[in-house]
C-alpha cells in the first residue's frame, strides 16, 4: 500500500470520527473486534465466541455462539475454505460491523436494548420471528459444532413440521398439537422411532430458544416433560442373522469384483473389532495397535458422555491380524489409508458418507447371492458380534463391556432380539 493511500484512508477514518462527534458530542469512541472469550469454560470445553465492544473504559461482551479452541483456530485462525466456515465467518464479520452501526446510530446509549439489537432479540421483533421453520434455520446458523449430518437431520424435521402446519409459530405449539402431529406422523406409516426423533430435534430447538437465546416468551407453556407430552424411549427389535449365516459371509470366496471382496473384509472387520462402528473404523490409527491389542475410544461416546467414557480393547486374534495386514495400508497413519493427517470435519462427513454408501451396495449383492435372512449392511455387523456372544452364553455385563456400553439398558437394546429364533423351542414347552 502507498504513502498516499495510507494518508487517504486516514483521513477517511477521522472525518468519519469527526461527524460522529459532531452528532453525538457525548458519545463515548467504541472499537468492536471478535474473539474467544476464554474467562469461563462451558461444557465440552467450549467458550463463548464474542463480540467486544470497548466503549470508552468499558467492555461490553455480546456472546454470538460457543466453540472449543480448536474449533476456533480452525475457523478463524487456520481459516479453513469449507463452506460451512466461510458462511460462519461472514457472518460473525456481519455482526461486527452491524454491532458498529447500531452503537452509531443510538442516541442515548442503552447496553440492554444495544445487546439486543445486535443479537436480534428486540422485543418489539414481528410474529415470523417465531415461526418455527425460521427457529430451525436460526439454530442450525448459530451452531459452530454440528456435524453436516445433524445439520441434514435438522433440516430434515423441520421440513416434516412445515409440510404438516406451513407458519407454525412455536406460540401455537402445545402437548395437544404434538399427539395430533404424532397421529398423523404414524398413520402416514412413519415409524416410531423415526417420530420421536424429529420430536427431539424440536424440544432441543425450543429449549434454545427458551433458555439460550430467550426470545420465546417465559409465559409460554413447554409442552414437553412433567405435566406435557412425553418422548418415550423406543428400541425397535433387531432382526439379526444367524450363526450359519454370519459364518457365510466371513468364509465366501467367489466375488464379483475387487470392490465387492474390500466390502465384506469391512464388515467381517467391524464384526471381529467387538462389532465397532464403521466412523470409528475409518478414523482408526496405526498407532491404536498396542502389542496384541486395538486400543480405542468410541467417537460417538466422546460428545454424548461427559463422564464415564470407556476405553474398548479389542484382542487381535489370529483372524484379525491377517485381516488387518490384508486391508491395511501401510504408508498412511490410518489403517485403512483413506484419510489424511490435518483432515477437516466436513472433509471426513463427505468421505465417510461416500464410502458408506459404496460399500452397502457391494454388501446387498452379497445378501442376495447368499439369500441372507437379514440385509447385509455395515451397522449390522455390531448386531451380529453381539449375537454371536449371546449364543455362546457369555454374560450380557461382560457383551456391554466388550462394545463399550456405559450400562446394561442399552446392552438390552442389543440383545432383546437376538434369540429370536429359539422363541419356537421355548413354546414347544406350551400344553
Amino acid at each position: 500500500m502507498t504513502g498516499n493511500s495510507l494518508t487517504f484512508g486516514y483521513l477517511i477514518i477521522v472525518n468519519r470520527l469527526k461527524i460522529s462527534l459532531l452528532l453525538n458530542p457525548h458519545k463515548l469512541m467504541a472499537t468492536f473486534n471478535l474473539l474467544l472469550d476464554t474467562r469461563v469454560v462451558k461444557k465440552n470445553n467450549q467458550y463463548n465466541l464474542s463480540i467486544r465492544a470497548n466503549i470508552g473504559t468499558k467492555q461490553l461482551y455480546i456472546h454470538i455462539s460457543k466453540m472449543t479452541k480448536e474449533q476456533y483456530h480452525q475457523i478463524f485462525v487456520k481459516k479453513t475454505m469449507d463452506k460451512q466456515s466461510i458462511d460462519f465467518r461472514k457472518k460473525c464479520s456481519d455482526l461486527v460491523t452491524k454491532s458498529e452501526n447500531i452503537y452509531n446510530e443510538m442516541h442515548p446509549f442503552d447496553p440492554k436494548r444495544f445487546r439486543q439489537l445486535v443479537l436480534g432479540k428486540d422485543e418489539t421483533a414481528p410474529e415470523n420471528s417465531l415461526l418455527l421453520h425460521n427457529l430451525f434455520n436460526r439454530f442450525t446458523d448459530s451452531q459452530t459444532n454440528l456435524k453436516q449430518r445433524t445439520i441434514d437431520h435438522f433440516n430434515y424435521s423441520r421440513s416434516v413440521f412445515h409440510k404438516y402446519k406451513p407458519d407454525l409459530n412455536v406460540l401455537d405449539l402445545d402437548s395437544k398439537f404434538i399427539s395430533q402431529f404424532v397421529k398423523y406422523r404414524l398413520d402416514s406409516g412413519v415409524s416410531l422411532s423415526a417420530v420421536n426423533s424429529s420430536l427431539r430435534d424440536l424440544r432441543r430447538v425450543i429449549n434454545y430458544f427458551s433458555n439460550e437465546e430467550c426470545i420465546i416468551p417465559k409465559t409460554y407453556k413447554y409442552p414437553f416433560g412433567k405435566g406435557g407430552f412425553s418422548i418415550q424411549n423406543f428400541f425397535p427389535r433387531k432382526l439379526v442373522m444367524s450363526n450359519e449365516e454370519i459364518k457365510s459371509v466371513i468364509e465366501l470366496d467367489d466375488f464379483e469384483s475387487k470392490e465387492q471382496e474390500y466390502a465384506r473384509d469391512i464388515w467381517v472387520m467391524l464384526y471381529r473389532c467387538n462389532g465397532i462402528n464403521f466412523v470409528d473404523l475409518f478414523r482408526m490409527r496405526w498407532d491404536n495397535i498396542k502389542g496384541d491389542y486395538l486400543i480405542f475410544f468410541r467417537k460417538k461416546t466422546e460428545t454424548t458422555r461427559k463422564n464415564n467414557v470407556k476405553e474398548i480393547v479389542v484382542p487381535i486374534t489370529a483372524d484379525l491380524k491377517k485381516l488387518i495386514e490384508k486391508i491395511g495400508v501401510r504408508n498412511s497413519p490410518y489403517i485403512l489409508g483413506k484419510l489424511a493427517d490435518g483432515y477437516s470435519e466436513s472433509s471426513f462427513e463427505n468421505k465417510n458418507h461416500k464410502l458408506k454408501k459404496i460399500l452397502n451396495k457391494e454388501l446387498s449383492v452379497i445378501s442376495e447371492k447368499l439369500n441372507l435372512s437379514v440385509p447385509l449392511r455395515l451397522k449390522n455387523a455390531r448386531d451380529s458380534y453381539a449375537s454371536t456372544l449371546r449364543r455362546a452364553k457369555v454374560s450380557k455385563d461382560d457383551i456391554g463391556d466388550m462394545l463399550g456400553h456405559s450400562n446394561s439398558i442399552v446392552t438390552e437394546h442389543y440383545l432383546a432380539s437376538i434369540d429370536m429364533e429359539t422363541t419356537f423351542d421355548i413354546n414347544k414347552h406350551l400344553l
